[in-house]
């Protein structure tokens, strides 16, 4: 099986980890196709939700050391050059609609379709959305296409938001990987009206969550 994977050329966190859980699952055949790295201004959040502490080393380094393929270019020109049996999204900003025709998938830290774009955990224990992740084919739209896998994550008594936000995050990972042997199970993801497509989350907005939280996780 030739894996794609679509990601940044830059030390990134997420393309370790899915590279990593790739090759001891016993794939081999990995291509990256490595897009430029765009310096964006700090967002510094109350409460981090994400590993963020990336070995330093360029994606492309990182292949070269590990004997993998890469490409840099225009991502439309490679895909249309290429025969990948599965392409994952390691990291990627909005990818343009030339791309759809692929059937990328895309791992995202929320239980689609309740909760889509940024920071999904928070919102989710915020508005008392279920906490999970959601495999998916892309659509047109941001966190819409056709459904793979979703899981709701449990909680316990002795969680933290960031024991939570890390086992989330080992979720994602696995649930990523096994993506390029899961079956999509046909259901279609739309943009209902009452789930719109979330922003950063204020400060404000993280106090809330995490007050709510603390009480959710007190009665269980």
């Amino acid at each position: 099986m030739r894996i794609g994977i679509i990601t940044y050329d830059h030390p990134h966190r997420k393309t370790q980890d899915l590279i990593y859980h790739l090759v001891l699952m016993g794939y081999s055949y990995i291509d990256l196709i490595l897009l430029p790295w765009v310096e964006r201004a700090g967002h510094v959040p109350l409460y981090q939700h994400r590993p963020t502490e990336a070995i330093q080393v360029n994606t492309g380094d990182l292949c070269e050391r590990m004997r993998l393929f890469y490409q840099r270019g225009d991502l439309v020109d490679i895909l249309s050059k290429n025969k990948y049996d599965k392409i994952l999204i390691g990291g990627a900003g909005i990818l343009p609609p030339e791309v759809l025709e692929y059937n990328i998938i895309n791992s995202h830290p929320g239980y689609l379709p309740n909760i889509r774009g940024l920071d999904a955990l928070k919102w989710a224990i915020l508005e008392g959305q279920p906490i999970g992740v959601t495999t998916y084919y892309i659509g047109k739209d941001v966190d819409t296409g056709i459904m793979i896998d979703r899981e709701i994550l449990p909680l316990y008594p002795t969680d933290t938001f960031h024991s939570i936000a890390q086992r989330q995050y080992e979720l994602e990972i696995k649930m990523l990987a096994e993506a390029v042997v899961t079956d999509p199970d046909g259901e279609h993801l739309i943009a209902y009206p009452e789930y719109p497509a979330n922003r950063r989350m204020k400060i404000t907005d993280e106090i809330r969550m995490i007050t709510r939280l603390n009480n959710q996780l007190s009665k269980l």
